[in-house]
């Protein structure tokens, strides 16, 4: 038999102007042409990226952004081995919840529990919780009205001891009338990446995922590429 044929799934959303940003004073992206440079004869083609920060676009984040660089360790810090090939199970919950605008929508334990994947878990995986949200990443509301998670439902998560946490949602608490399980997500000592996309285009709990944030030290948090690794349904090789 054959080694499994994989399908290849993309979390990352894209990185252009107009795009979702949080707001001031974390700055919105811009990418222009460099200027003529005068040392070189002929014409030099290069962007420069402006208003790109740590938290741009799909990223990975450490505790340090809670407890701060000095007691913590950056994104720098975590051998990239770690990064490559994590087990990965993913509770996509139900997306005709999630699909319109308005209101936002709050994610807890039972909704979680309820998810196929959830049977799976182990200590030490990544967990990625999908809603279909990733689609409005251009939109305007992408931000404001973005589901949340409960405190139940974050405790819930922690419990389960994974590695990584992740959703295709940017903002997981509620914050005109905070959940309060920041605290305790972060001194579990449990990496973040948000916000993804195309969770929905997983089809089946038990994948593996890889997350590969830029190279810059001391920071708490990297604009990184991240892909599944979907093995695919029905092949068994030849």
């Amino acid at each position: 038999m054959g080694a499994a044929k994989m399908n290849v799934i993309d979390l990352t959303g894209v990185i252009r102007e107009g795009m979702w940003n949080y707001e001031w004073p974390f700055p919105s992206f811009r990418m222009r042409p460099l200027d003529k440079v005068p040392w070189v004869k002929g014409d030099v083609y290069c962007e420069v990226f402006e208003g790109m920060h740590s938290q741009t676009g799909t990223y990975l984040e450490t505790p340090a952004h809670f407890f701060g660089n000095d007691r913590s360790y950056s994104v720098a810090e975590i051998p990239v081995s770690k990064l490559v090939d994590m087990p990965c199970k993913v509770l996509m919950l139900n997306e005709s919840e999630f699909a319109s605008a308005g209101p936002r929508k709050p994610i807890d334990a039972g909704m979680l529990e309820r998810c196929p994947g959830s049977k799976l878990l182990a200590e030490g995986d990544a967990i990625l919780v999908g809603t279909g949200w990733g689609k409005h990443w251009m939109d305007a509301c992408y931000l404001e009205q973005s589901p949340y998670f409960t405190y139940d439902a974050m405790e819930w998560l922690i419990a389960r001891k994974p590695f990584l946490l992740g959703s295709d949602f940017p903002r997981w608490d509620n914050l005109p009338k905070s959940e309060g399980f920041f605290a305790d997500f972060y001194e579990a000592d449990i990496l973040m990446l948000a916000p993804c996309v195309n969770l929905e285009q997983v089809k089946r709990p038990d994948v593996r995922l890889t997350a590969l944030p830029l190279h810059i030290p001391g920071t708490s948090a990297v604009p990184c590429r991240a892909v599944i690794m979907e093995e695919e349904e029905g092949y068994y090789g030849n």
